[in-house]
């Protein structure tokens, strides 16, 4: 894994291009401290610069940008199923000089082009130039990011987007939608940032440069979902089982490619635990588990579940104190590592995490992240599933039931979550569950209305199924997976993800997904991980990585001003911010307060 930087001008490169692209690659240097690297075409107006955390083939031939034939890249990722491609493609007479999983890359786009990227079972973004024009590409789920400012001299392209940020001084973008966005998410929605002129690359999507201008971006690959069916509904038999097993234990064993050492990031869930009992009795490789330890939280350390998961499936198990367990994360550290407001609190325990497993030798990580995105894990799929009649309605008679439903609220916690999620207007469903009780306050934002139907309008009906869809290409696309990527490669610690296996979500979609919500949260998964650990251990109750939004909240002072929210709402959201309801609305209010700040 790497960081890349790069330049498609409409004008040849002088000399301050070529310095900009070398520090924007040089602001990338905890992506990539193994090597650094630089290509350009000055008549052609191109700069790639690189820098390299060796993971395949370490040898300084494989370093970036590598060039064949009339093709340069500079690539962040990895191709998991790289030795069959290379193996294909020798077979076609093509040749290869390194063992990097780069040159495999570059071979398989001189046969395709834009269509090499069907056969990827990988994680990527990359930018590349075929002496005519110049190519981007992410990876199905968003893993890798790139993002890209448009400007009068052309594209600037990073893996990051605070280097862009800094070398080009763009402007804030003022949109009272976009302070909407933030304030109900908590994340700038994708493709959009909050600067002027640049986006983010999508998932599953490249990009063509002719004379430095961005054609369209072109989609390559939809997540599949299955159909739910109709009458009794019936778990998935043994059989399905198995074929589950089996696709997610080739995943797991591609994803264990590497010249170097990796672990499992084991907690004390479900997802990892999986992993952990596929690498201990499927593969029988010996991949030592970490568990980083809070004993100071009890809320957040699950070290002791962690340890009973590794004797039950017989793991080398390694628990790690926190070393920065007393820093506080502070919406300085949160602005300047993402670029831009995203209040993903936990990526400072995600950061400290991977530094604590290089520390100890291991540069790459598995992780059980996806899991409850393809086997819908969080509660919300759950409650969904459950009142899926309720939510059928149409949106004038469970409006009139959640109003019946309001007086019982204190008394009864599904009165009170039939009332908050279910008496709102279809296009509030979404965001009314990921704001439990405060609609309400949602509504006083500018252009909420608008923006909720534009977002979240879609079909009517049938929320039971299009929350789990939301989940993978929402949340996790401008969240989770960003904040994933950016701690750990602050700490140049590469995280891999099994379960985001376009293999695996084929395999998923062919499944009824009440067979999947019906029988108790990731059930399924739960079947599969009773064949290797403890059935007691296999059933415990989700338990969240989650740093708590109450550490954060304490001692920081009150916001100013945030441009185009009503002062009256923002001193009320800030009065009410000890309440646990509205803890992260108050959180998300002071980032963005801080990111207006001059001090910023």
């Amino acid at each position: 894994m790497c960081g890349v930087f790069a330049l498609f001008l409409r004008r040849p490169l002088s000399e301050a291009d070529i310095a900009l692209g070398r520090a924007g690659t040089r602001a990338l240097a905890h992506r990539g401290p193994d090597a650094e690297g630089e290509w350009m075409d000055r008549g052609r107006g191109v700069y790639l610069g690189h820098r390299r955390l060796a993971i395949i083939d370490l040898a300084p031939e494989a370093n970036q940008p590598m060039l064949r034939d009339r093709l340069a890249i500079s690539y962040n990722g990895e191709i998991y199923n790289y030795r069959a491609l290379r193996e294909r493609l020798a077979a076609k007479g093509a040749t290869f000089s390194t063992r990097s999983d780069t040159e495999v890359l570059l071979r398989a786009w001189q046969e395709k082009g834009p269509e090499a990227l069907d056969d990827f079972d990988a994680m990527f973004a990359f930018a590349l130039w075929d002496g005519e024009a110049g190519y981007l590409a992410c990876d199905r789920y968003g893993e890798k990011t790139l993002y890209v400012a448009e400007t009068a001299d052309g594209l600037y392209v990073s893996s990051e987007l605070t280097p862009l940020v800094r070398l080009l001084k763009p402007k804030r973008r003022e949109e009272p939608e976009l302070v909407t966005a933030f304030m109900t998410l908590g994340y700038i929605p994708g493709p959009d940032t909050i600067w002027q002129g640049i986006s983010r690359l999508m998932p599953a999507t490249w990009l063509k440069i002719v004379q430095g201008r961005g054609q369209s971006a072109r989609s390559y690959w939809t997540p599949p979902f299955g159909e739910p069916g109709r009458g009794r509904v019936r778990p998935l038999s043994e059989r399905d089982l198995d074929r589950i097993h089996e696709t997610l234990v080739e995943s797991v064993k591609l994803r264990l490619e590497a010249d170097v050492p990796a672990c499992l990031f084991l907690s004390g869930g479900v997802d990892s635990g999986l992993i952990g009992g596929i690498l201990a009795k499927d593969l029988r490789r010996p991949v030592e588990a970490i568990t980083i330890a809070y004993p100071q939280d009890p809320r957040i350390n699950e070290s002791d579940i962690a340890a009973a998961f590794a004797k039950s499936l017989g793991l080398t198990h390694r628990v790690v104190a926190d070393p920065g367990a007393d820093e506080p994360v502070t919406p300085e550290f949160l602005l300047e590592l993402f670029g831009q407001p995203n209040i993903h609190i936990t990526t400072k325990s995600i950061l400290r995490m991977a530094a604590a497993a290089r520390t100890n030798g291991f540069k790459v990580g598995l992780t059980g992240m996806g899991g409850d995105e393809l086997f819908y894990g969080y509660q919300k799929h759950a409650f969904f599933f459950r009142h899926r009649l309720f939510f059928s309605l149409p949106e004038g008679v469970r409006m009139a039931l959640g109003t019946l439903a309001s007086p019982l609220a204190r008394i009864s916690g599904k009165a009170s979550a039939l009332s908050q999620v279910g008496g709102v207007r279809d296009r509030e469903r979404y965001v009314a569950l990921k704001n439990v009780n405060l609609i309400a306050m949602l509504r006083r934002l500018p252009g909420f209305a608008d923006w909720c139907d534009r977002h979240y309008g879609g079909p009517r009906g049938r929320i039971a199924y299009q929350v789990p869809i939301l989940d993978l290409v929402d949340t996790l696309v401008n969240s989770q997976l960003v904040a994933y990527d950016l701690a750990s490669m602050r700490a140049s610690h590469e995280l891999r993800t099994p379960f985001l296996s376009g293999t695996l979500q084929s395999v998923m979609a062919q499944f009824d997904p009440r067979s999947l919500m019906a029988f108790g949260q990731k059930s399924v998964l739960r079947r599969i991980l009773a064949r290797y650990a403890d059935r007691k251990l296999a059933s415990l109750p989700k338990r969240g990585f989650i740093y708590p939004t109450s550490a954060f909240l304490k001692g920081l002072q009150p916001p100013s001003a945030v441009a185009g929210v009503a002062p009256e709402w923002q001193a009320e959201v800030w009065s009410q911010r000890n309440r646990g309801d509205w803890q992260n609305l108050a959180a998300r209010l002071i980032l963005f307060d801080r990111f207006q700040s001059p001090s910023t």
